[in-house]
């Protein structure tokens, strides 16, 4: 289907796109790689993107799937949270002329979060939930996010004011000025990311990171979630603890790095 979608795009006159379950994108790496290479506008719509699909179990569940897709150059893989997030990640796919997009959606239900943006979505990563001087910030993708929502309520309770970061597209972020990088990961405050996906390539933007270092496991995606720890409460539990250990150290500041 992705060579099938790179004929439609080369001979012109409409944006194509394939679909399947975000696992087996696998199987279409190679005209993926193809998409972005050529500069062709293609979407890429990859569903049951996560150990949440549930019952299907580790042979649909991607681990890795999305940390090769991000490495591809010119191929932008845009993870939203909810269905305005949705909205600006195919808003910002559509201005991007000559690159290609991929979808990673979820199978679960999601609630439209309070704090969500369509334009948002274009600066690659934002503030959903804002804390006047937070201690800690959460930072995550896609169906984690409203976790994370959930996880920061509780600790802002408790007197932890936390902020939470939403990430639907690395790539987008990574293009932002340093300015805006820091004003969405304030110095001096920890950061904990979540993605329920490889952890690789998150310690570019946070200090501890929750994420999959393992195939999954065959059950209700609640309680593959539960098992793996993916929960506002243990979220809560976790952030209380990074808190803890930069409570006297010096938080390395992940957005002040050189642009040379």
């Amino acid at each position: 289907a992705g060579s099938i979608c790179n004929g439609m795009a080369a001979y012109g006159g409409i944006i194509p796109y394939c679909a399947t379950f975000l696992n087996f994108a696998g199987y279409a790496l190679g005209a993926i790689r193809l998409s972005a290479l050529s500069k062709f506008q293609v979407f890429y719509v990859m569903t049951h993107d996560s150990i949440g699909l549930g019952e299907d179990g580790p042979t649909h569940q991607p681990v890795g799937m999305l940390l090769s897709c991000r490495s591809i150059p010119n191929f932008y893989v845009f993870r939203p949270a909810d269905a305005n997030e949705v909205s600006g990640s195919y808003k910002s796919a559509l201005k991007m002329r000559n690159s290609s997009s991929l979808f990673a959606l979820s199978r679960q239900d999601l609630p439209c979060l309070a704090g969500s943006s369509v334009d948002a979505v274009e600066k690659g990563a934002y503030q959903v939930v804002t804390a006047d001087d937070p201690q800690l910030v959460f930072c995550g993708t896609g169906s984690e996010v409203s976790i994370l929502v959930e996880a920061a309520e509780m600790l802002t309770g408790e007197g932890i004011p936390t902020t939470v970061v939403s990430m639907p597209c690395w790539k987008l972020f990574d293009k932002q000025s340093a300015e805006y990088k820091k004003s969405v990961f304030p110095k001096g405050v920890p950061v904990m990311s979540l993605e329920a996906a490889s952890k690789e390539g998150w310690a570019k933007y946070s200090h501890y990171q929750m994420g999959m270092d393992r195939f999954g496991k065959s059950a209700p995606y609640l309680k593959v979630y539960e098992y793996f720890g993916f929960t506002a409460e243990n979220m809560a539990k976790k952030g209380k603890g990074l808190v803890k250990f930069y409570a006297e150290k010096e938080v390395p500041w992940l957005m002040d790095m050189p642009e040379l």
